[in-house]
């Protein structure tokens, strides 16, 4: 179908008129639910190509993927499938942003009489300790730090893991 006697300006609906460089949607990411990648595309692996080789792919994602390393006349892909991060959107494309959770407080308080008072957050007591330190009048509690207790997300995975599923990402070159 083909749109025509248009009104407005041939922009996009946001204002934006078509990226020079995106001829033919060269630098488009497509995503697999398998393992395959098509004949005008390649793995989003972290490739290091010549540019010569391909040119219109590296107009429009240039060198914003290469490591201090790679040698001149060379550019990389992004690296997607290889380095398993999740992809964000955002306006600074390209950027790379680390791991990371809030952070877990928490306060004990050793010198309250009452037990409920004592500890705040993750901190939890449990199993009264009476003749501590030689000493058969003292007593008090074995102090324990569960993150859980103060977000049900904390333990129930061994990394920073949000509920995913694995694809794989193409990038378009001709």
């Amino acid at each position: 179908m083909e749109i025509a006697d248009l009104k407005t300006s041939n922009i996009n609906q946001n204002g934006y008129h078509k990226n020079v460089y995106t001829k033919e949607r060269i630098g488009t990411l497509f995503t697999y639910p398998i393992d395959y990648t098509p004949d005008d595309c390649l793995s989003c692996d972290g490739y290091s190509l010549l540019i010569e080789d391909y040119e219109d792919l590296y107009n429009v994602i240039g060198t914003n993927f290469n490591e201090d390393d790679d040698e001149e006349g060379t550019f990389r892909v992004p690296d997607y499938n290889v380095s398993r991060r999740f992809l964000q959107p955002g306006v600074t494309a390209g950027e790379l942003i680390e791991a990371g959770l809030p952070n877990i407080a928490g306060k004990f308080d050793g010198n309250g009489d009452d037990d409920s008072t004592r500890k705040t957050g993750a901190f939890y007591q449990d199993g009264k300790v009476s003749g501590s330190n030689g000493n058969s009048d003292a007593s008090g509690y074995y102090i324990y730090f569960d993150a859980s207790l103060s977000s049900s997300i904390y333990g129930n995975s061994s990394t920073v893991q949000p509920p995913s599923q694995i694809v794989h990402i193409c990038i378009k070159y001709k």
